[in-house]
Formats: C-alpha cells, structure tokens, sequence
C-alpha cells in the first residue's frame, strides 16, 4: 500500500487531530494483553514510580509557526497522493519500505515538530463520546465529543446540591486512577480526560515488545507508516525475525526459501533422511534464547501439559545428548516436540498457557518466534513432499493467527425492530455486539471512490454481511445500493442494513425497466427455457431429434443471456451434445449455423412487444434481464454498488456493474462457486480489481470444522495462499450431535431418501424440506408415479395428473416417451424424479403422503432438515451430516499408489466447492462420510494421537487394529499411536484402536520415528490392506 495510502485517508482529518492524543491507535487492534504488557513499564522504572498505567505518559506540549507550517505541508502533500491497491500478502520487503517511506519529513532527523507534522496528517480522532452511529462531530462540541460549556462546568463548578459525601470520594478516587476504557486508546482515559501522555516516552525495548504481537499486514501497512523511528523498529533484522521470514517465504521471496533450504539441508530436513523429524527437533534446540532463560523453571511448567511425558520419552530415547546441553536446549527440543504430537489447537493453547505462568522465564514472544520457526520448516517440509500432516502447521498457524488478531473490544450494529414497517427507520435499543477483526477493520478503513473496484474475498461465515453494514453505517452520508440473485438474502439484507442502503435483485432492477411491460402485455415467462418448450418452435429437421435440438437452442439462448454480447453467435452453442442414439458427440460448425439461426428467431419472437407471438415465446426472466444491459443502464442515484455473492455473477451483470461511474465493492467466497452450470462465472477472479481485502476467519464453526474445510481446499484447489480459520468455540468430527441437525445431500434423490428414512421410524419425527416441498416437488413426483401406471388403472382408482408438463405426456407417448425426452434433453431434475419413481414404485404414494403429513413449513420446529447443498447455501446448523453422494476419494493416501489414475484434478473445481460449501454449513459438530476421512488423508491426518507403549501394554500384547495387519504393538517401541472412535453419516462407526508401527509408517512416514527405532519397523510384516472401489468410479479412472 504504501505512506500514500495512510496518508489519504487521514489527510480529512488531519486538520481535526491532537499532536498530543495517540487515541487513534485503537485502529490497529492491539490484542488485550498488550495493556497488561504495557504495565511492565512500572517495573522497568522501578515499583512505586506510578499510581496508574497512564502515569508513566508524561504530556508534551508543542508550539511553534514552524510546527503549525510543518503540519499543512504534510497535509498538502497526503492529499496529493492516491489511494493505491491494498496488497494480495501482507508482507513488504525491505526495499518496498524504503521506496514507500522514503519522506523528507521522515528522515531529515529534524526537530520533533517535523515528525509530530506527520503523525497529525497520518492519524485520525477518535471521539467517544458522540452518540452511536455519527459520523462527524457538530458545531458546538469540543474535540472530546462534548460541548465546551459542558466540559468547563463539569470542572468548575461547585458540587451539585444532594450529593452526598461517600459520592464525592468515589468521584476523588476514580479521578485519581481512572480505568482504562478498552473503547478509546491505547491505555484508555476517563469520560472528558484528555490523554495523560506521550507514546514517544516508551523505549524502543517496550515498543518491539508490543509491536510483536500484531499481525504482520498491521506492521507494514499501518505502524511502519507512522513515524521514522516505529519503522525502524520493525525494520530492524533482530526484531521478529522467524515471522518475518515466515511471510516472506509464502510469498515465494528467493532470499528466504534459500535461508530455509539450507537449514533444511544443513539440518538432514530432507525427503530422502528417515529421521528428518529429528532433525527438525534438534534445529528448534539451538534457537537462540535470552540468556536469563532457565530451561529447569521451563520444563517444571510443562510437566502439566498432557503431551509432556510422550515429548520427554522421545527426546529420551531419540536424543539423549540434549539432556546435559548447557542452556535452553532441553526446554525448546521438548516445546517442539509437544507441537510436533499435538492433534488440535487447544494442545498449542494449553502449551502457552503453562509457559505464561509466573514461575516460567520464557517470554511469551520468544515462544511466538519458536512457533514461528516450526511453522516455517514446515510449511517448507510439505512444499519439498516430505510426508508429514498438514495438521501440525495447521495448529500453530490457527494459534498464532487468534493471538495476534484478537479483538480489544466489540463494536456495535444496533438491529431493526423485526417486523415493523418502519424497520429501517427505527432501531430497537438492543444492541448486537461485533468483535470486529483487523481483516474487517482494514475494510472499514478504505474509503470508496468512483472508479475504485474494490473485491473481498471472504471464506464460508467470515461476516461478510456485517462488515458491509458497518461499512454503510460509518459511511453514513454515502448511498449504496446492495445488489444480490436470491430474493430472500436482499429481504433480509432490507431488515439489517442501515436506511442509506438500497436492497435489490438484479432482476428487480431489469424488471422496474423491462420486465413491467411484457407482464403487463401478457408476455411474460416466469419459467426458465426447456427443451420441450423451445422444440415447438424449430423447423423439422431429416435425421435429428426435435428434443435434442431444443436442449442444443435452449443452451444457445441461456449462453447469450448470460453474456455480455450483444448479438447471438456460434460462440454461445455447445461443443457436445447427445444424438438421437444417446451418445455424446460434437456439435458440427454445420449444426452450430442451424443453432444461432433458430436462436435468433425465438429470441426476436421474445422481444417483440408489441404484436402477438406465439405461447411459446413469451420472454423469460433472464430474458428482460439481457434486455436490460443491453441498454446500458446507468445507477446514478448511489455513490457505491455492494455486489454480494461475487462468485455467481454472469458477465451480463458484470457488463452492468463495471460500466458506472460509482466505486464497486464485490463480495463472495471464490471456494463457494457453484453455479457455472448456469453461465455463472467467477466474478473475483475475472474481474480486475483496484484493491482487494480478504476474510479468513469465520464467526460459525472452532478450529476443527475449520481445519476439514483448510484441508479440502489445501489438498484438493492448491490454496494454500490463504488459509481458513475460526474461532475459539468448541467443535467435533468424531461424530457428536448437538442442536438442530442437517442432512446436507449433493442431489435431490439422496434427499428423498433421507426423508423417507426418517419418517419410516415408528416415533413421529418433524422434518423440514430446506427450500420448501413446492420447490423440491413432491407433486410432480406423485404425478410421474401416476402416469407409470396403465390408463385403465388410473380411471378405476381416479388418479389424475395435475401438472401440466406431465399431462401432456399422458396424452402423447406416456412414461416411456417421458423418460425418453428427459435422456435425450439432459433434463437431471427430470431424470432424478424418475429415478426415484423406478426404484420406490408402488410406495410413492405411500411415502410422498407420511413426508408431507411429518413436514412442518417453519425449521425452527423441525427435528431434521433436510436439502441439497445448493438450497443450504447461506445458511448454518448446529449439526451436518454430509451425505454419500459428493465427489468421493477411493481410499486413504497410503493406499493411492495402486490407484495411479486418480488425482483431484479429475474432478471438476465444481464439485469440490460443493463439498466445501457443504462441510462449512456446520456451526458445532459434523460427521462426515468415509470419502471425506480419505481426503483429510491427502493432507496427511489420519486422526490419531500418541500414548506411551508401557501403558498400553501393560495387560497384555495389544494387536493392530488394522483388519489385514497381523502385528502386534512392539515392546521395544516407547510411543504409539491410537485412533480414537469416530461414527460417520451414514451411521456406522469405525471403532479405532491402536496401530503398530509398520502401519504407522505406511501413513504417518517419518513421523514413525519419533516412536521406534528404525530396527523394529523393519522387522515388522506389511499389511496390505482391501480396497473397494465403486464400479462407476472405477469407469471414471479408465476414461481418464
């Protein structure tokens, strides 16, 4: 971003700020130990010296015309700059610094009034004491947020009368130590005290110290822009080196994946060394500590974490010299190891919890580089394929990012009273609390302008929604118009965001212009394009089937109102189609004429307005909706769009969107693109952007659903640039219930049968279609049910077809001819209604009657819900159970290699976002399906956990819980690893057990070693283990 960046967007404000107020640093976000870090200061300059926090800040009085000429210069010059593009990755090089920051009034190493120019135009004013939700401060108050009368009779006047003495000495003694207000500045001041200090008064000692705890992207992009002397600080190479490095090699630097591949080589942390995990722990031993580190104080503390005895057995067994190394050794081999066995983040967190204790002597940032450290070699071990699990960088990335990104104090969104028609304009006086993260917060910071695209690319329940209604709220002299596809996201977003925000869908706004009239002439569709339909309307063609044409002009039109183009061409036909004999072929430039001939007759027949056309015809939604941007509308009644859901814009939208004059903000979840099958394409992606902002951390789910949705997106997309997080609440994927569940299914047959399995027990149970039984169409599926049934079978038992589509059949070519149109047509909705009619037969009537007598319309009475992951999407239950039916891994990693055709790579991107928009609807527990234990797999986690041999063995030989692995635990091993129990969807369980160390080292590689000497895995047999894999998949391997 750069010092323009910081500047411009103060500039504003500069005019307004005090050099003496540092209150504006509550934008950076410091984590709430920093105050108590602060605190520190008192034992520095010695106990006593200071009644509160904020005596130690002595003011500093500036006066001068030089100081007042410095400051409107540094004005001048921030409001020359532009605002630039908000980088991908946090991290700048030294070099981009230097570039960036490189201002006379920075490094001329004048008086302190030049510096103190700078910060005023750099820094905006915190007023908290205006009311919730302004945004300026009126005439009449002070720079404190309350009029000037107010606050000179607040001081100055004598005691009220009433009041009595007990008051008054409360009074004397809040004012002598007042309490931090967490809301206001660094340290916080009492309501109407003007800060008591000056930040310069801290050592640099205690400002590295503070400043080790914030993000990386905080430290570049705001601190370092602050002052010479703050960059200096965090340009200096001792000052957190390990997480400097860290970023730097995820960005692929070439200075520091050199640094790291010489450690690893140096160090024998290599694919081809065995014992490259020791060599891992041995490296993190010689780190560098402070030399007051007292490694005995330190291993006391960890004796209480419940992973010390297996790390002390280790490092005992493996590397025995490090007992009798002088210095920290021991306590760092043993803090690595510890991270090294960790299966969750709270093993990281109970870790820094012993550490933090009084009696230990390692400083909390010490640690953080030693995580740091860990983290890097790792994440480099996986990029160099050396086997090893995700999962363990997993965990201390999640920890270190909760660390460094947790929030001071909640901000507020005040709600609307629900139901009221003045909804918008009257706020009920409950208020929601919003802990806002820095990602959320470097949003808010960026102000919109025309010309500006702005993207935000926020993972599943990250708050995309709230940041945006913050956004509207502190830009509250700004109109925006928010613009989504579904109707009942821009309801709600009518009921939740502020009166200056404008809700619509884009077909409302088409229909305003278009859609209106052909509704009013009769000539509207309501219905999307089908083959059926579109057949009617083509010339009879030699040799060609009328239904698979249609399917081939039905594409053709759907492509062309999707698009930006204005006329139809052979690029919107398909490449392949099916022939009259069912096989896919491609579709001849021949044909692709004939195609666009047909399209552009029944698309001028669509728009003819004003002269009669055929039933047929009528324009459809998307249809008016194309007519609408081909007439370059132009939105001139907002300062800003917000485009959620940025992932599913078709070109046609984009065309509109990116032709205002007003700023853009795109927001959506690049991962949960789901509908390309309908023209969609992925607007964050294909779109160029001025600045781009991302969204890791989700509100909705802890670190362990979030770690299955890190995974599937890690192993099977490649990201790995951005990693999913969540919060600090409790999860489970062992197979717990809690709440209200949710049957998530990839297709509607596998909905039906869920909902038939449910409703077949003897208790009732209330089940809830998600989308509603309309929508699902239970109806129609009686209605194909009936028309399977002979004509004479259905007059004598008086059955009769209510659905237009499906009576038309009875009167032609009945079910066979049915069956026939959706083949050849590709019809899949079709095709799976039939489908469940062929295999439940006679009980449909049976079973479509006890779903709709147990189905109740509002979910919140419901005990399951049930529905497709497309209907799920935006919404979240306590409780997923994912369904069979999604895009399947054959088997475990291990066992890939006799499976050389299969790779995610043969999927369709599709697919995978499916999964992962299934997996993240989860809020507390899910339970997945064997496929997605195989893709956790992929990764490397097998979900197992480490437990000392003499233990376990200490009734008897224990067998590998292996089902073709005839070993035993080995007595010679002293660590092993055990999977826990874990009950997947479908209701079975895999009971878990211990392995031995033969299977241990088919799965977890070198890892093994850690347990065992290399002897007795040798000796030991190999299992080898069945594999079954479904026939249709098994097609799917030999065709690719």
């Amino acid at each position: 971003m750069g010092e323009a960046t910081c500047n411009e967007q103060s500039a504003a404000l500069a005019s307004k700020a005090d050099p003496r107020d540092f209150s504006h640093l509550h934008i950076f976000c410091f984590p709430p130990p920093i105050a108590a870090l602060i605190q520190s200061v008192e034992i520095i300059h010695g106990k006593g010296h200071q009644k509160s926090i904020t005596s130690y800040f002595k003011t500093k009085h500036h006066t001068g015309d030089r100081q007042a000429e410095s400051c409107e210069n540094q004005e001048s010059e921030a409001k020359s700059h532009k605002v630039k593009e908000e980088l991908e990755d946090p991290f700048f090089s030294d070099e981009e610094l230097l570039s960036s920051l490189e201002e006379p009034s920075f490094l001329s190493g004048e008086a302190k009034s030049a510096e103190l120019a700078s910060w005023e135009a750099a820094v905006p004013r915190k007023r908290p004491l205006l009311p919730d939700g302004s945004g300026s401060c009126d005439a009449g108050y002070s720079k404190w947020g309350k009029p000037d009368e107010a606050l000179r009779t607040d001081i100055f006047l004598p005691k009220p009368p009433g009041q009595n003495e007990s008051q008054r000495e409360i009074k004397q003694e809040l004012d002598i130590d007042p309490l931090p207000d967490p809301c206001f500045g660094l340290l916080g001041t009492s309501s109407g005290m003007e800060p008591q200090g000056h930040i310069d008064q801290l050592p640099d000692e205690v400002l590295s110290h503070i400043f080790a705890f914030l993000p990386v992207t905080d430290l570049y992009q705001s601190l370092s822009l602050v002052c010479h002397r703050w960059k200096c600080i965090i340009r200096d190479p001792l000052f957190i080196p390990w997480k400097k490095l860290y970023y730097q090699y995820l960005l692929k630097d070439n200075s520091a994946v050199i640094n790291v591949e010489v450690i690893l080589d140096r160090n024998g942390i290599t694919k081809e060394q065995d014992q490259c995990m020791l060599g891992l722990i041995r490296y993190v031993s010689t780190l560098s500590s402070d030399r007051r580190v007292d490694s005995s104080k330190v291993l006391q503390c960890l004796k209480s974490h419940c992973l010390f005895t297996m790390a002390e057995s280790c490092i005992a067994n493996k590397l025995p010299d490090l007992k009798s190394t002088a210095g920290a050794a021991m306590a760092w081999a043993v803090i690595a190891t510890i991270v090294l066995f960790s299966d969750a983040v709270r093993d990281i967190q109970k870790l820094m919890a012993c550490l933090k204790r009084p009696c230990s002597t390692v400083s909390v940032v010490e640690v953080a580089e030693t995580l740091y450290c860990l983290a890097t070699l790792l994440y480099a071990m996986r990029e160099k394929d050396i086997d090893i699990s995700n999962r363990i960088h997993y965990n201390i990335f999640y920890y270190l990012y909760l660390m460094e990104n947790s929030c001071s104090a909640p901000k507020t969104i005040e709600q609307p009273v629900s139901g009221s028609p003045c909804a918008r304009g009257i706020w009920s006086r409950s208020k929601l609390d919003l802990k806002l993260t820095h990602e959320q917060q470097r949003i808010l910071n960026h102000e919109i302008a025309p010309g500006h695209i702005v993207k935000i690319m926020a993972f599943a329940g990250t708050g995309k929604t709230s940041t945006l209604i913050k956004y509207a709220e502190k830009f509250s002299n700004l109109n925006f118009l928010y613009v989504a596809f579904n109707k009942s996201i821009v309801e709600n977003g009518k009921k939740v965001f502020p009166c200056n925000v404008t809700c619509k869908t884009f077909h409302s706004l088409a229909f305003a212009t278009f859609g209106k009239q052909y509704k009013e002439k009769g000539k509207l569709n309501f219905f999307k394009l089908s083959p059926y339909t579109i057949s009617f309307q083509l010339k009879t063609r030699e040799g060609q089937s009328l239904f698979v044409r249609g399917k081939t002009v039905t594409q053709t039109l759907e492509s062309f109102f999707a698009s930006s183009d204005e006329f139809i061409s052979t690029e919107h036909t398909p490449i392949w189609c099916k022939n009259t004999h069912g096989m896919r072929v491609l579709v001849t430039e021949g044909e692709k004429r004939i195609i666009v001939e047909e399209a552009r007759r029944i698309w001028d027949n669509m728009k003819a307005l004003n002269r009669t056309t055929d039933t047929n015809c009528k324009i459809t939604c998307d249809g008016y909706l194309k007519l609408w941007q081909l007439s370059k509308p132009r939105l001139l009644d907002y300062h800003a769009i917000f485009v959620d859901e940025a992932q599913d814009c078709t070109p046609a939208i984009m065309n509109v969107v990116l032709s205002q004059t007003c700023g853009v903000i795109f927001v959506g979840d690049p991962h949960q693109q789901i509908y390309t099958f309908r023209g969609a394409v992925n607007a964050l992606f294909e779109v160029p952007h001025t600045h781009i902002y991302y969204l890791t951390r989700s509100f909705r789910f802890g670190p362990e659903i979030a770690y299955v949705g890190a995974t599937i997106l890690d192993v099977c997309k490649k990201v790995r640039n951005k990693t999913l997080v969540g919060g600090d609440q409790e999860g489970d994927i062992r197979g717990s219930r809690t709440g209200k569940i949710a049957l998530i299914s990839r297709g509607n047959l596998n909905v039906f049968e869920d909902a038939v399995k449910i409703t077949g027990g003897e208790q009732p149970t209330r089940i809830h279609l998600i989308g509603g039984l309309a929508r699902f169409g239970l109806d129609k599926i009686h209605d194909i049910w009936k028309l399977l049934q002979p004509k004479d079978v259905r007059e004598a038992s008086n059955l009769r077809i209510s659905d237009p589509f499906i009576k038309k059949w009875d009167e032609s070519e009945g079910f066979q001819g049915l069956k026939v149109y959706a083949t050849t047509s590709e019809d899949k909705e079709l095709e799976v209604k039939i489908a469940i009619v062929e295999k439940y037969n006679v009980r449909i009537p049976e079973l479509v009657q006890k779903i709709k007598a147990s189905h109740v319309s509002n979910m919140e009475f419901a005990d399951y819900l049930i529905g497709t992951v497309h209907q799920a999407k935006g919404l979240e239950f306590d409780t997923v159970l994912v369904a069979d039916d999604f895009v399947k891994v054959p088997c475990a990693k291990h066992n890939l290699q006799r499976l050389p055709q299969f790779s995610p790579a043969i999927y369709a991107e599709d697919e995978w976002n499916l999964l992962y928009v299934a997996v993240t609807r989860a809020k507390t527990c899910l339970l997945m399906t064997k496929s997605l234990e195989y893709v956790l797999t992929l990764a490397g986690e097998y979900l197992l956990r480490a437990e000392l041999t003499s233990e376990i063995l200490k009734d008897g030989p224990v067998k590998c819980s292996v089902p073709q692995c005839s070993n035993s635990v080995p007595a010679e091993s002293f660590l092993t690893m055990k999977k826990h129990p874990l009950t997947y969807s479908n209701g079975t369980q895999d009971p878990g057990g211990f392995l031995c160390h033969s299977c241990m080292q088919q799965r977890l590689g070198p890892f093994t070693l850690l347990t065992v000497s290399p002897n007795v895995v040798q000796a030991m047999d190999v299992a080898m283990e069945a594999i079954e894999v479904p026939r249709h998949i098994a097609v799917l391997y030999e065709l690719f």
